[in-house]
């Protein structure tokens, strides 16, 4: 019998955490509606700017993920990300082994 797939969040391989960072919702009483804040000091986007080159370059072919999967990480307030941060997940949008792209990024 073959051993079950297990996830691991990679978040101990990335840059180590500096300055500060904080990604949060904010609802607009406007046209907007729902946005994403991406707010930091100059080393907290640095470090930022890190975990997406970090996941821009992973070779997806490196790990035991079965193919068809996407290389993802889970920054968590107080720890990846400060306090006030919601959960975030970052995804690779390429898929290990084919390449094909997810669904929310293809053309309709």
């Amino acid at each position: 019998m073959s051993e079950p797939y297990v996830h691991l969040n990679r978040v101990g391989e990335i840059p180590e955490k500096s300055g500060k960072i904080c990604i949060c919702p904010i609802l607009h009483k406007s046209t907007y509606g729902l946005s994403v804040e991406v707010i930091g000091d100059p080393d907290g986007l640095r470090y930022l700017a890190g975990v997406l080159k970090w996941l821009a370059d992973f070779d997806q072919n490196e790990n035991t993920d079965p193919i068809g999967s996407r290389e993802h990480l889970h920054l968590e307030p107080n720890k990846e990300l400060d306090q006030k941060s919601c959960y975030v997940e970052v995804c690779r949008a390429d898929a290990k082994g084919t390449g094909e792209l997810a669904d929310i990024l293809k053309e309709t």
